[in-house]
């Protein structure tokens, strides 16, 4: 009798334990799928959208120089500043993370924490390669999605940010990396003595601290 109740007890226990594996593996692997999905449709959106907005910013200034001399007839067509979507936000650029291999539209400021379900978003400062510190946010999954990877990012590796107000790529080195309290933002309004400067934050040890990185342009 012991023993008959001893083995129900194994077969049950053994039950619970493949049911737990098979939970585990669906769930990294529902993760990993999201990570691919997100990435996919970013890289889509990247390399059509905003490839083609930039374009077309290029096109307009290059008309709106010839008008300015006199030779144009209508002018150039219109670039409307809102214009440029991502699942519902307004994108104000591209950030490239070429050691992590990460490319992804950055948001606007941040209003609502739903925006950084989406993408990377402007946390704080002057905007997109404008001098003056100007900070990023993005979550931290250990799939390695958004800001997953920047733990693995070194003093030297190169960040570059293109905007879309002017359509310039601008390269920016990492000359600082540290880890902080999540209520420090000392580091917002820093002096970057006349340089253009970017701030990437993520979360670290269950939104208790905050991985910061500073990037310097070239």
């Amino acid at each position: 009798m012991e023993k008959t109740f001893f083995d129900r007890f194994l077969n049950i226990l053994l039950i619970l334990l493949v049911i737990a594996v098979l939970g585990g593996i669906g769930y990294l692997g529902y993760k990993y799928y999201e990570k691919y999905k997100i990435n996919n449709d970013a890289a889509e959106f990247l390399d059509n959208e905003f490839e083609k907005y930039i374009s077309d910013r290029d096109d307009y200034d290059e008309q709106e120089a010839i008008d300015e001399q006199g030779d144009g007839d209508n002018g150039p067509r219109g670039i409307d500043a809102d214009g440029l979507q991502y699942r519902g936000y307004r994108v104000e650029g591209k950030i490239e993370l070429p050691t992590v291999n990460l490319r992804y539209p950055v948001l606007e400021y941040i209003t609502d924490a739903n925006e950084l379900e989406v993408s990377i978003g402007i946390q704080y400062g002057v905007g997109l390669n404008k001098v003056g510190n100007t900070v990023l946010a993005g979550h931290n999954y250990r799939s390695g999605l958004f800001f997953g990877s920047n733990k693995l990012l070194n003093i030297g590796d190169p960040v570059y940010i293109t905007d879309t107000a002017t359509g310039q790529r601008v390269e920016y080195k990492i000359y600082q990396k540290y880890t902080t309290e999540e209520d420090d933002t000392s580091y917002f309004g820093r002096d970057t003595q006349g340089k253009r400067e970017i701030s990437l934050v993520t979360c670290q040890s269950n939104n208790k601290y905050r991985l910061v990185i500073w990037a310097r342009e070239v």
